[in-house]
This record gives structure tokens, sequence and C-alpha cells, in this order.
């Protein structure tokens, strides 16, 4: 399996105060928080934005039915286009309290106030974490760079203004992106004129990813997630261990993880533990 490097995003010039949160918060552009809007009602399944993702972030076309390192947003269910009724977006849901990033020892990901959660692939040590711990299972692993990989929310574009690239490259406009508030609001009323319902608004302590369903989650190929700020995750006990006692990532890596484990002990609650999360 191949991979595409992944673009790395620089962060910005002065990071934001955390609001307690265990892992790097940074801004964009304005800190008014955006969405993503997906209407399952709308949506024809062409995977135009399975592609213009690809594109945008140089990754190799092919293999666009399951989530991989080279493909970080699917159309469920991985069927050809017209070949079935119902249809769900699968990618990162980019939560507001991403537990992908509450579970890194290394602190390799930032959550942005704009919405964005984004793997820094320098930083990242390839440890899984993220992996295991992710409510929906988008993170994958690169067989090349053996660091983590999945949709970053296009922040270069929401840094300027832009939408990400496949909302822009929708044809029957099923997807939309704007400011949270706005889009919640066009999301209830788009639900209720279908009779469906919306899903990633409470999830994980809300997402900024909201679906429009016309059936149950699963039939789109979502999982229930609990409403709960940082919900129980399950990362294996050989991959705890394994970042316990194995060099991960290098003798550079491991004494990152060694130093956020001395400065920040409580973190490692919630990490091997399930503990809830304190202020820093």
């Amino acid at each position: 399996m191949t991979a595409a490097p992944i673009p790395t995003i620089a962060p910005p010039p002065m990071p934001v105060p955390t609001d307690g949160r265990p892992y790097p918060v940074a801004r964009l552009l304005d800190g008014q928080a955006r969405s993503i809007l997906f209407d399952a009602a709308k949506c024809i399944g062409c995977r135009q934005c399975v592609e213009a993702c690809k594109d945008w972030n140089e990754l190799p076309r092919g293999n666009s039915y399951t989530l991989n390192p080279s493909t970080w947003l699917v159309m469920e269910p991985p069927v050809l286009e017209g070949l079935a009724s119902v249809w769900g977006r699968h990618s990162c849901q980019h939560c507001e309290y991403p537990v992908c990033a509450a579970v890194c020892p290394v602190e390799a990901i930032t959550k942005y106030e704009e919405g964005p959660v984004v793997i820094d692939p320098v930083t990242c040590i390839g440890c899984e974490y993220c992996i295991h711990a992710c409510p929906w299972h988008v993170i994958s692993k690169s067989d090349v760079t053996g660091k983590a990989t999945k949709c970053t929310g296009c922040p270069e574009r929401v840094a300027v203004g832009q939408s990400p690239f496949c909302v822009q490259a929708c044809p029957v406009e099923a997807l939309d992106f704007g400011l949270t508030s706005a889009i919640a609001r066009q999301a209830e009323e788009r639900a209720a004129a279908v009779h469906g319902t919306v899903y990633g608004a409470r999830a994980a302590g809300g997402t900024h990813v909201l679906h429009v369903l016309t059936h149950a989650p699963a039939d789109h190929g979502l999982p229930r997630v609990s409403a709960r700020r940082y919900p129980k995750h399950h990362i294996p006990l050989g991959v705890k261990l394994g970042g316990l006692f194995r060099l991960t990532g290098g003798p550079r890596g491991k004494m990152r993880a060694v130093t956020n484990a001395i400065r920040k002990p409580w973190r490692l609650g919630y990490r091997y533990w399930h503990r809830p999360q304190r202020a820093d």
C-alpha cells in the first residue's frame, strides 16, 4: 500500500489558551468555529468529493472504497454509483474535543478553533494510540512513513477563508461549509424537510461535521458514539505497553513522550485508565 507525503501545516505564530484541554489548541483565521454539512438526502454517491480530496492532498488515485493512508474520505456503502439508495460520508469528524489528540503522548495533534483537527507528521511517532482511540476509526498508519494519517479539514484553505476542497467539488450541493451556528441551523432545517435527523452535533461532545440522515446512522455507515466529551477509548493493552517500553519514534520521539509525561502526568490518567481530564 502506497501513501503520498502528508502536507505539513505550519502552526499559527501564536497558540491560543487551551481552556483546560489536554492538547495544543491554535487559531487559523479568526477563531470562529466552522463546520461541514453533509446532506444524505441530496448525495448521489458520485465520489467527486473523494477524488477531489485525493487531488488537493496529492494522494494517489484508486483504492477509493476504504479509508487508508491514501484515501481520507470514502462514501458508504463501498459500491458503484447507482447501486445504493442510501449514502453516507465517512471521514474525520473533526471533534470539538478530539480523543485522538487527548491520547497522543507527544502532542502531535492540534485542535484549531475554526474546527480542523490536524496531525503534524513531523512530530508524530507512529505509536498508534490515536488510531485505536478514535471512535469513528478514521485514522490510518502509513506503510511508507510509519506516521498516522487522516483528513486534515483543509486548514490551509480555511486559513484564507475558503471551504474544504471536497465541499467545493460536490456537484449537487450535498456538501456545505460555514460558521457552525449557521450550518447547525441549516442542518436542522434540511433534516426537518425530509423527516430525517442530524448526526454529529452531540457525539463525543460535538463534531464539526454535521450529517443530515434519512435513515438510522448504521444505514449510512456511521456508528453510535457517546455524547460524553472524551468517551471511553479502546487502545489495546499491547499497544499501551508498546508505547511504554519500546523506543517508539526513535530516541527523540521517546524523549518527547517522556518529557510530556513528566510535565503533565495527569494526561496519563485518560490515556491508560480513562480518568476524566483536568485543566492544564
